[in-house]
C-alpha cells in the first residue's frame, strides 16, 4: 500500500504531552508560537487538559493529573515530561483499527471510547500499536478553541 494514499481514515490531529506540572511546557510553546486553546479537567480522562495551537506546527495536548491518581502517574514519575501519545480524528473509528489490523499490525485497545470534554463531548479512545506507540482517536472533527489574546 506505497500509493501514497491514506487508506485509514485516520487524519493526524495533536501530539499528547504529559508532564507534572504545566507551567514549563506553557512557557516553552508560547516561547514557539503556540497559542493557548480550550483547557478543562476531564474527569472520565482522569487528568487536566489544555490544547496548544499554532499556524504551522503540530498542535500539542498538554496533559497533567489533578489530586486523584491519573493514566499518566508512571510516566512523569521524578518530574519527567514524555510526548506519550499520537492522535488522530476519525469518521469510523473502528474501521480504521480494522484497517490497521488488516495489515497485520497488533492493536491493542487501552480504553474503549468516552466522550471527551476538551473536544465538547466527541468520543476519544486509547490504542497500544506494536512498535508505534500509543494512539488516540478522536470520533469526528473537533473545534479549535483559542484563547483570548492578552
Amino acid at each position: 500500500m506505497s500509493d501514497g494514499v491514506n487508506h485509514s481514515g485516520l487524519a493526524f490531529h495533536h501530539f499528547g504531552l504529559a508532564v507534572k506540572r504545566p507551567d514549563q511546557a506553557f512557557l516553552y510553546l508560547v516561547t514557539l508560537g503556540y497559542r493557548k486553546g480550550a483547557t478543562c479537567w476531564d474527569p472520565l480522562q482522569g487528568v487536566n487538559l489544555a490544547m496548544m495551537h499554532h499556524a504551522d506546527m503540530p498542535d500539542v495536548e498538554v496533559i497533567w493529573p489533578g489530586d486523584q491518581p491519573s493514566p499518566i502517574d508512571n510516566l512523569i514519575k521524578g518530574g519527567k515530561a514524555l510526548i506519550y501519545h499520537q492522535c488522530y480524528t476519525s469518521a469510523d473509528p473502528a474501521a480504521s483499527i480494522a484497517v490497521l489490523r488488516e495489515l497485520g499490525l497488533d492493536v491493542i485497545e487501552i480504553s474503549p471510547p468516552k466522550p471527551a470534554v476538551l473536544f465538547d463531548g466527541l468520543e476519544v479512545s486509547f490504542y497500544s500499536v506494536a512498535r508505534v506507540g500509543v494512539i488516540e482517536i478522536i470520533r469526528g472533527e473537533p473545534v479549535v478553541h483559542l484563547a483570548a489574546a492578552k
